[in-house]
């Protein structure tokens, strides 16, 4: 991965989709201070399913240099060859390997966007190690699409393939879930899993403000990471879901605060206002759901344009969920 020294790169224009805008207006990386971070993808899946399976042995020493982290140095464990073998030859996987190579057919776009956002990161975040990028066809492990630790990063592809896509539909997820099955979302997933990995600072969350909280610096994060991506596709709402959002912030705040819950450490309580779901249990099925998660972006969001001395690392760092809560004067 290269580094180069740039005075001349644009801050990202922010683009707009739906009704919303990218909230990454107030995060802005000087000029003479970004550093271009080069990203070139190792795209292990599509070489793997290229292969020679009659000559498979020379084939694999032929790429082995480049893809050591998953082929390993030796070939002579008969039971691993033969592991490697019976997935090459597998015909779903054959066949999730020709359909990422229809949505995907050169990666160089997702290269442009993680080189931008890593540079991004490395700018907020210079003492974290940045890793090198994989791709590869998992068999669709949608529950973990990107897994990262601190030199390695691997993307399943075969987990992007559409909202749509016939075999998501047999795994039986429903479609709140595939909807952020889609190309849009890879770059938005890198960043994420780079956040949980290295900056998250894991923090003890007993009260939903804890949770509502620790949700929101994430979300300011993506927003500093990810100023070029509508803010709808960082918490993954439909537009119909953010207009939902925004017309009804007055009535759930008021909710939480009649019923008392933003110090709830009842976690069932919790969960079903910040988890994974077509809507928020309490309210319509027409609600957006996770509004907690969405409200917890707003409070951290105010409490930084309120305070915008302080870094984005200072601000993640902090525990005081009630200090940023009463700091940001955030009511809707």
């Amino acid at each position: 991965m290269k580094i180069l020294k740039s005075t001349s790169i644009a801050i990202f224009l922010i683009l707009i989709t739906g009704c919303n805008r990218s909230s990454s207006e107030s995060w802005v990386v000087p000029d003479d201070q970004n550093q271009q971070i080069m990203v070139s993808i190792h795209r292990y899946g599509e070489k793997l399913f290229s292969l020679d399976t009659s000559n498979l042995l020379q084939e694999l020493k032929s790429i082995q240099p480049e893809y050591q982290v998953f082929l390993g140095t030796d070939f002579a464990d008969h039971d691993q060859f033969m592991q490697l073998y019976q997935f090459v030859t597998d015909t779903q996987l054959i066949y999730l390997n020709k359909k990422t190579q229809e949505v995907f057919p050169d990666l160089h776009s997702l290269e442009t966007e993680i080189s931008k956002s890593f540079s991004r990161f490395h700018y907020f975040f210079p003492n974290n190690t940045l890793p090198s990028v994989y791709t590869y066809i998992s068999g669709m492990y949608y529950e973990q699409p990107v897994e990262v630790n601190d030199e390695l990063m691997v993307i399943a592809l075969d987990d992007y393939l559409g909202s749509d896509f016939e075999l998501y539909r047999k795994l039986g997820l429903p479609h709140y879930r595939t909807l952020r099955m889609t190309s849009d979302y890879v770059t938005i997933d890198v960043m994420k899993a780079l956040y949980n990995e290295g900056i998250n600072p894991q923090f003890a969350q007993k009260t939903l403000l804890d949770r509502m909280v620790g949700a929101g610096k994430l979300m300011v994060y993506l927003d500093a990471v990810l100023p070029q991506v509508a803010d709808s596709l960082k918490i993954g709402y439909t537009s119909a879901q953010w207009k939902w959002m925004e017309e009804n912030k007055e009535n759930v705040w008021a909710f939480l605060v009649k019923n008392q819950l933003f110090y709830s450490s009842d976690y069932d309580t919790q969960t079903k206002l910040i988890q994974e779901a077509p809507f928020t249990t309490g309210f319509s099925n027409e609600s957006a759901p996770r509004v907690g998660i969405w409200l917890g972006w707003q409070i951290v969001k105010a409490y930084h344009e309120n305070y915008p001395e302080i870094s984005l690392s200072e601000l993640i760092s902090n525990p005081d969920t009630q200090e940023i809560l009463q700091k940001s004067g955030y009511k809707p």
